[in-house]
């Protein structure tokens, strides 16, 4: 190790591309490159085939006279950077020994578009082709002393958040494809207890925006997503990434800007990330993740605080490499062609 931070230096650099194969990415090896969105395909009540969204966002909001409950389809372009990064970080020198660290990451861009074609998705806002996040950010992968957690993600988002999330990565052989976690949806209160005085909770549980779509619990799409995509064959390695801003016995968080912060706090994020190689489906590499950002708003014509979750679900599949270009560098938002850059949200 010190050897290799002897070379590239204690500062903050660019790898250069003749050493890339030099350096550990670890999991994160396997993320390098662009991703879209899976295109999902159902048959309609005439028979004829339509396409069906792959990612789904899930969101109450305050109104008037009531919070309202927002199912959104969405694409998504997501993309990690080639190009990794290194940094060193001193450490303290015990028993004559100096203590140092060493990071290699990649940087991510993601950009979410809604597919949603409805009266209600028009009316609030979130129509067909409507940029409906964005956000860019760092994946690192860290190797010793890291207090048990081997990834960190750093996210900058334009409503006025950052966060850091840690986390671990783990590898396991023929997962079959129930390894999904149950999901609520619905608000609670601060402890955790049932928000009876919530009404959105019943538009939630009752009818469906989406026939396709359980509201209530998103990760049973992305189950039946995987089941679609490997069908006789079978999910034969698979690399689990799980991240949270919250650890008991590490740092984390979100940071958000003084109107976030007084209107509608984001206290925490919990990600999943699936990166799967597929035999025998009709894709043979998926990255799938399920998302939760914990929100607090207080009940309408109300001070009391509930806790609702925003909830990001996704199948994605990489696309081809694209020539390397003298801009491969350049986030999309500085590069010119049809690509919408980063807006401001």
């Amino acid at each position: 190790m010190t050897e290799n931070l002897n070379r590239f230096g204690m500062g903050a650099s660019f790898v250069p591309a003749d050493t890339l194969t030099e350096i550990d990415l670890g999991p994160l090896k396997q993320l390098v490159g662009e991703w879209e969105s899976v295109v999902l395909t159902t048959t309609g009540e005439d028979g004829s085939l339509k396409n069906l969204a792959s990612g789904w966002n899930v969101i109450s909001v305050p109104g008037v006279p009531r919070f309202t409950y927002e199912v959104i389809p969405y694409k998504e372009n997501l993309k990690f950077s080639s190009v990794a990064v290194h940094a060193g970080n001193r450490g303290p020198v015990l028993n004559g020994k100096q203590f140092d660290q060493e990071i290699f990451g990649v940087f991510y861009e993601q950009q979410i578009v809604s597919v949603c074609d409805t009266d209600f998705c028009h009316k609030r806002g979130f129509g067909k082709d409507t940029v409906i996040h964005a956000e860019t950010g760092l994946m690192l992968y860290v190797t010793n002393e890291n207090g048990g957690y081997n990834i960190a993600r750093l996210g900058t988002i334009p409503h006025g958040n950052v966060l850091l999330a840690l986390g671990k990565s783990s590898q396991q052989n023929n997962p079959g494809t129930s390894f999904f976690d149950q999901l609520s949806a619905k608000g609670v209160n601060l402890d955790g207890s049932k928000a009876a005085m919530l009404g959105y909770n019943d538009q939630i549980t009752g009818t469906p925006q989406f026939d396709e779509f359980n509201q209530v619990d998103p990760n049973i799409f992305l189950k039946s997503t995987l089941d679609s995509i490997v069908g006789s064959g079978s999910v034969t390695d698979m690399t689990t990434i799980n991240m949270s801003t919250k650890h008991p016995d590490a740092t984390g968080g979100i940071l958000n800007i003084p109107f976030i912060q007084t209107n509608v706090t984001a206290t925490s994020m919990d990600a999943n990330f699936w990166i799967e190689n597929i035999n025998g489906g009709t894709e043979t590499e998926l990255l799938q993740y399920s998302q939760v950002i914990n929100l607090v708003f207080p009940s309408t014509n109300t001070v009391t605080p509930i806790i609702w979750p925003h909830i990001t679900i996704s199948t994605l599949k990489r696309m081809q490499p694209q020539p390397a270009t003298a801009n491969a560098m350049k986030l999309s938002a500085e590069m010119p062609g049809d690509t919408p850059g980063v807006p401001q949200l």
